[in-house]
């Protein structure tokens, strides 16, 4: 059996993580096998086609609708796809992404189609739509319960098998970069669906990008650790609110590495998402009675 193929159960042989390539960096995402269900298809191509020869795959549960978790689709055209409502659009229609991450009419939309093309993302149908609290019965003793977590994206979810106690949390990722870079995503609701998962009764998670974290308090202290990045991001925005006495607008938080304390490769991308996340910032202050939004920008309450 190839490396990135790894049960996660003595107990139950028929849970594997499957890591995505080059350790799951982007445009690449981890997957988690439970008997013939497969959660995500962003592991690659190689990776998938091995897959298909070691186990049958005849169920797809998508988390999201980001390309990185989906790009596998095209492989597995005869399994049922799964995914929420509030997803679904983008993935029935790739088109769809690019207003969603607020690139229309800017030189990344030609990159995210170029890269569309590269991953050969297709369209896909979707045969069910799942919902908060559905529940999979795999094999004979392996209950996959849906956890409606919408933050990262609308209609996020993650999966908790109810024997075992093993989640999958797509890409509520425990990593050093929460992302909530597109039009569709929600500070709040992602903080509240991190508050909710970090209660469960927690054995093993597995991530779309970070990997394995075996035992309670080890997993705890990820998610503690998650919840504080999102909070030092509070504490920097806020910052500039303090230093000043006119009101701040996106424009003064633009360039500032408030979101990505150093830009890469992906620069042009990158300002782009990070203004879309200030932006939910600001929406949770505004929510919270922080800030107010006067006419030319914000000032603190």
């Amino acid at each position: 059996m190839d490396d990135f193929i790894q049960p996660l159960s003595e107990d139950f042989s028929e849970i594997f993580f499957i890591q995505g390539k080059n350790r799951a960096k982007y445009p690449y995402s981890n997957s988690l096998l439970i008997g013939d269900h497969l959660i995500d298809t962003g592991v690659s191509p190689q990776h998938l086609r091995k897959l298909k020869k070691f186990y049958p795959i005849n169920h797809v549960l998508l988390s999201h609708w980001h390309e990185d978790h989906i790009s596998g689709n095209f492989l597995l055209e005869n399994a049922k796809f799964y995914c929420h409502l509030k997803d679904k659009i983008p993935i029935e229609d790739i088109q769809k992404m690019i207003p969603l991450y607020n690139v229309r009419n800017t030189p990344i939309e030609e990159e995210l189609r170029k890269l569309i093309e590269i991953l050969k993302i297709q369209n896909i149908k979707i045969d069910t739509l799942i919902n908060e609290g559905d529940i999979f019965n795999i094999g004979e003793d392996l209950r996959l319960k849906v956890l409606f977590t919408p933050g990262h994206t609308a209609g996020h979810c993650a999966f908790y098998e109810l024997k075992t106690k093993i989640a999958f949390l797509g890409d509520i990722d425990l990593s050093k970069y929460p992302y909530y870079g597109n039009t569709d995503a929600n500070l709040e609701d992602f903080e509240n669906s991190i508050a909710r998962i970090k209660n469960l009764d927690l054995n093993i998670v597995a991530t779309g990008h970070r990997g394995v974290i075996e035992g309670g308090k080890k997993i705890l202290e990820e998610f503690e650790k998650y919840e504080s990045i999102i909070q030092e991001r509070d504490e920097r925005i806020l910052s500039y609110f303090s230093e000043r006495e006119r009101p701040v607008n996106l424009n003064d938080l633009k360039n500032k590495n408030i979101i990505y304390r150093k830009y890469t490769a992906f620069k042009d991308f990158e300002v782009i998402a990070e203004l879309l996340m200030i932006k939910k910032h600001l929406e949770k202050f505004q929510n919270t009675d922080i800030i107010s939004e006067e006419k030319n920008g914000y000032l603190l309450l």
